[in-house]
């Protein structure tokens, strides 16, 4: 019998990792397979180990690891291999394969724009007290847009292309620009104030992120903050990481049988 873990990195703020178990949960409701369940490298619980034990107890003969990232640096994945190499030990009678990231799926793109056009509407229709304002929703060319992945590996090539041309509010973005976060609030402020130098007056920041992120969205919180506080005539809004969607679980079943096929 296949199992899938769905192995998160974890984080230390309470209330955190929700996302992860209730997707694991429909991932097995939707045949993802017979056995799918969520483990936690760090801080959380169930951790990796518990999430194992749990599936070798109902009878896995095998596991497919997915990364519940969009990539793994290289320290991450030498991690991880080591906890996978350690759990071989322990269960020698257990095949264990380590699927890809999530990575750039066309899945994952296509929630980011979904997460974009929700916060651009809202602001639309409800954005309207004081001298905050945003453009109505059938102005054209009339937003800033702002993506911001963790780093380099997480900016996927094809996204400009599928917001440019698949994106249904794409002709209300007069720019788009890119930002891989390294913590660098200067340069993130940088990115925001570029967009206002091509004449944005309204601007969405998106975070391309499958959680809110404990060392990142600070980061652009306080670049937002700062930006707002030096151009009040700008209005900057945030729109929500790619959190629960079903389209993940598309994502999560083709890296796991595409970890099937190679093995």
């Amino acid at each position: 019998m296949r199992a899938v873990i769905l192995a998160g990195r974890g984080q230390a703020e309470p209330r955190t990792g929700a996302t992860l178990i209730r997707l694991a949960a429909h991932c097995r409701k939707a045949g993802v397979a017979s056995i799918v369940a969520a483990g936690f490298l760090q801080h959380q619980r169930p951790s990796f180990g518990e999430a194992l034990e749990q599936c070798v107890a109902r009878g896995a003969r095998e596991a497919v690891i997915v990364p519940y990232t969009l990539s793994l640096a290289k320290e991450d994945w030498a991690d991880l291999e080591r906890t996978v190499q350690r759990a071989r030990q322990v269960y020698p009678h257990l095949a264990l394969r380590i699927a890809e990231a999530l990575g750039h799926h066309h899945a994952l793109i296509e929630v980011l724009i979904q997460r974009v056009i929700e916060a651009d509407y809202v602001a639309a229709h409800h954005m309207h007290h004081g001298r905050l304002t945003w453009p109505g929703w059938q102005k054209q060319r009339a937003i800033g847009l702002l993506i911001v992945g963790k780093g380099l590996p997480d900016i996927p090539a094809p996204l400009e292309e599928a917001i440019t041309t698949c994106c249904p509010t794409a002709t209300r973005y007069t720019a788009v620009r890119f930002y891989a976060a390294d913590q660098d609030g200067e340069t993130l402020k940088s990115s925001l104030q570029a967009l206002i130098a091509q004449g944005c007056q309204a601007i969405i920041v998106a975070p391309y992120a499958l959680e809110r992120c404990r060392m990142t969205a600070p980061v652009i919180e306080r670049a937002i903050a700062c930006v707002s506080a030096r151009y009040p005539e700008v209005t900057i809004i945030q729109a929500e990481p790619l959190a629960y969607d079903r389209r993940l679980i598309t994502a999560i079943a083709d890296r796991v049988r595409a970890a099937i096929d190679v093995s």
